[in-house]
């Protein structure tokens, strides 16, 4: 005589659900230890050795976790049998993009906190300000130099926050925003974006005019803002040239801008970054504006 029987199938459980084949319940009845799921581990030798089918798909969504002290992958895998390759879902290496790793809104500083023409510092920077720096002096030029004269030369030019913003005014020469080295280790890719607007008319001359960066003219008065990063603690720096055609090819942007301006860059890796930009402008009606800056994992 033959039987079939059908039903689900309980561990640590007498009343499993309807909707599971299979359930484990975590509780080791009658005592009150707790266990739970270990699934076939294998080396990515013997993960290779896994007979799962080239015929069919009927071994799609097999399951193992390779942990391989040779190559050090320790990686939770799922077969998939339309495309024949074993998927990684999980490793455990891998960070989760689920935060922004760098923010600066200009909030959370006194009012007029920053540098002026008149004195180093003002307001609470640099005492509750670590986040950044600010630097007056082009403290590292393309070329290497250190020859430039220091900006924010009258007493009026400044660097401060103002408003929830950090607020340029007349600068007088080459003036360095510049993040605090930012984690980011283990992420994929890595996008840097602000916000950024002006006032007043800007210039720029050609760049025929040549200056210590090699690109524009400083001492005749080009305005300009140039964004840039670099990563693992490296003195090269990578800028970002013509921002939707609102620069050229020496500076991120050095048009009129007719409003705020969301700047980002995608896809940058390492262990570490820093983010900076330089502002310049010449005269006593300009003014920049820099807020919202984010460090994010894509």
């Amino acid at each position: 005589m033959s039987f079939i029987i059908n039903g689900q199938v309980a561990i640590n459980s007498s009343s499993p659900s309807t909707a599971a084949a299979l359930q484990i319940d975590a509780q080791k009845l009658p005592t009150t230890n707790f266990g739970g799921f270990l699934m076939p581990i294998v080396t990515e030798a013997q993960q290779a050795l896994i007979p799962v089918s080239t015929i069919d798909t009927s071994d799609d969504g097999l399951m193992v976790f390779v942990s391989d002290p040779g190559t050090g992958k320790q990686c939770w895998e799922i077969f998939d049998a339309v495309q024949q390759v074993w998927r990684s879902i999980f490793c455990l290496d891998e960070k989760v993009c689920n935060a922004v790793l760098y923010s600066e809104n200009f909030e959370s500083y006194a009012e007029d906190s920053g540098i002026t023409g008149a004195s180093a510092t003002n307001g609470d920077y640099p005492a509750s300000v670590t986040k950044w720096t600010l630097s007056s002096y082009s403290d590292s030029p393309r070329d290497g130099s250190t020859s430039l004269p220091g900006s924010l030369v009258n007493a009026d030019d400044y660097a401060l926050v103002k408003s929830g913003e950090l607020e340029m005014h007349d600068t007088n020469g080459p003036l360095l925003f510049q993040t605090e080295s930012i984690d980011i280790t283990g992420y994929s890719s890595i996008t840097i974006s602000c916000e950024i607007f002006e006032t007043g008319l800007l210039e720029y001359l050609p760049a025929s005019h040549t200056d210590d960066f090699n690109c524009g003219d400083d001492t005749n008065g080009s305005d300009y803002v140039d964004m840039e990063y670099s990563t693992d603690g490296g003195a090269t720096y990578t800028e970002v040239p013509n921002f939707m055609g609102l620069g050229n090819s020496d500076h991120t942007l050095s048009d009129n801008l007719s409003g705020r301006v969301f700047f980002s860059v995608t896809g940058i890796t390492g262990t570490s970054l820093i983010f900076r930009i330089r502002f310049q402008n010449w005269a006593n009606d300009e003014y920049f504006f820099l807020d919202n800056i984010q460090v994010k994992c894509d």
